[in-house]
């Protein structure tokens, strides 16, 4: 990219009052905003001094910034390219390091000094009475201690899959051999890998209008285009505009966001499903179905996977083997019965660094067998945390109001018209981190709604939660 047509996207910038510290921050905004894809090559360092007229130190320490970030790297002799890696996996690293921008630093000191982040998946790490074997909290430790992570072959790849992933699988009515699956570095990865073998930069891809907001700054940082399949107010789908959006194909690949991901928890019934299966099948297209989470139900079990209603071979079924584990024990999967895609899947995973380390598939397979406990006190968890979400909400209301959902690790709040992103800036100054619905909405749209993640502790889902009000409130 030259230096003047960066200048030309960053049409607002004030290069008079213009620090390294705007510049980064300014160009991580286009990032994130899908105007700059994974892979765009950014100016030479000599060329956008010379044409912002400042100094090539400047230039340097913004660049740095980016990197620092996870949002650009640089290579001897190449430049420096938007997305943290060369290759295909710049996208699914620089999501991974949510939350892309830096908490910003405040001159007070709120909540005893500390920043609440009720922005990720976080689970406690509760003991495991009545199971062998380290606690979770240790797995990966002690499988590094015992020389599993220097030998991949002492472990069979498929052994987390066995059993555990194919019951789960079975129980939701999809019967899938653990040998058919390609298994890949986590979830992100198995979305990333999906996504590498059927769109390339610049295509549309359908996603629901509200989602999960790290799988929008996935799709955003590759340099896919998000098209949005509506809901309605409440964050529920619009099945009729759908299969209407299905049938008009502005693209060829949809990306249903997991029920139990996203923050609304629209739980689609079995025979809404068989109809968008043959509504993108009429349309010849692809169907991405996301089961992460689809275990931690509290309310309403899932309904079959779509896999299950498709007669032509156009699913992706993308999961992990432990729903609930802790971070760094989980392994990504896909699966899809049409042999050709299956082949451009593995092909796509084999030439990438997808594949597991020994060391993870060690702790997989640990707490593969704690899976029941640990599921069961996800669960338990969930539900504790939406009931008293609702008690510290339902006092503020109409203020603030909890969406419904079915299950998760999110809920919606919605602030009775004030917009998401003022709530959340006003709560960010406070030492409190949530995801404003524009995180969620596809065309960077401003729900009156703020998502937080209910599986930190306790003390700080209270803390962070009672900020969270009480700047909704000094708003109205």
């Amino acid at each position: 990219m030259r230096a003047r047509e960066l200048l030309r996207r960053l049409d607002d910038l004030e290069a008079a009052d213009l620090t390294s510290a705007a510049l980064a921050t300014a160009i991580g905004g286009l990032v994130r905003e899908g105007l700059l894809p994974a892979g765009a090559d950014l100016p030479s360092e000599r060329d956008l001094a010379s044409a912002l007229g400042r100094s090539r130190g400047t230039i340097a320490r913004a660049y740095e910034q980016l990197r620092a970030d996870g949002l650009a790297h640089t290579r001897h002799g190449a430049g420096t390219t938007i997305g943290c890696c060369a290759g295909p996996w710049a996208s699914s690293r620089a999501a991974e390091l949510e939350p892309i921008v830096p908490v910003v630093a405040v001159d007070r000191r709120p909540l005893a000094g500390r920043v609440i982040d009720l922005r990720r998946t976080r689970w406690e790490l509760p003991s495991t009475p009545g199971t062998s074997g380290p606690a979770a909290a240790s797995v990966s430790a002690s499988v590094s201690a015992s020389g599993l992570a220097d030998d991949p072959g002492l472990v069979d790849p498929l052994s987390p899959l066995d059993g555990v992933l194919t019951e789960v699988l079975a129980a939701q009515g999809l019967e899938v051999p653990a040998d058919e699956m390609v298994v890949v570095d986590g979830a992100v990865r198995a979305l990333d890998v999906a996504l590498a073998a059927l769109l390339r930069p610049g295509e549309p891809v359908l996603v629901p209008a509200l989602c999960d907001p790290g799988w929008l700054a996935l799709l955003r940082v590759r340099g896919l285009r998000p098209l949005a399949l509506p809901v309605g107010d409440d964050g529920r789908a619009d099945i009729p505009g759908w299969l209407r959006r299905l049938r008009s194909r502005p693209a060829a690949v949809a990306l249903l966001s997991a029920s139990h991901a996203a923050p609304a928890g629209t739980v689609l019934a079995g025979h809404e499903r068989r109809l968008l299966v043959e509504a993108a099948a009429d349309a010849d297209v692809t169907l991405v179905d996301d089961l992460r989470h689809s275990e931690l139900w509290t309310e309403q079990p899932p309904p079959p996977p779509l896999a299950s209603f498709d007669a032509d071979d156009r699913t992706v079924t993308v999961g992990s083997t432990a729903p609930g584990a802790p971070t760094g024990t989980s392994l990504g999967w896909l699966h899809t019965s049409s042999a050709p895609l299956a082949a451009r899947l593995r092909a796509v995973a084999s030439t990438t660094d997808a594949a597991p380390p020994g060391a993870l598939l060690a702790a997989a397979r640990q707490v593969g067998g704690q899976h029941p406990v640990l599921l069961a006190q996800r669960r338990q968890h969930l539900i504790d945390h939406t009931a008293l979400t609702i008690r510290l909400v339902t006092p503020a209301a109409p203020e603030v109001s909890v969406a419904p959902a079915a299950g998760g690790p999110f809920r919606l709040l919605h602030l009775g018209g004030v917009p998401g992103t003022e709530v959340a800036d006003a709560a960010r100054d406070r030492g409190v981190i949530v995801h404003p619905g524009a995180a969620c909405a596809v065309r960077g749209s401003e729900p009156s709604a703020v998502a937080v993640s209910l599986t930190g502790p306790t003390e700080e889902l209270v803390a962070g939660l009672r900020v969270v009000i009480e700047m909704a409130r000094e708003r109205h």
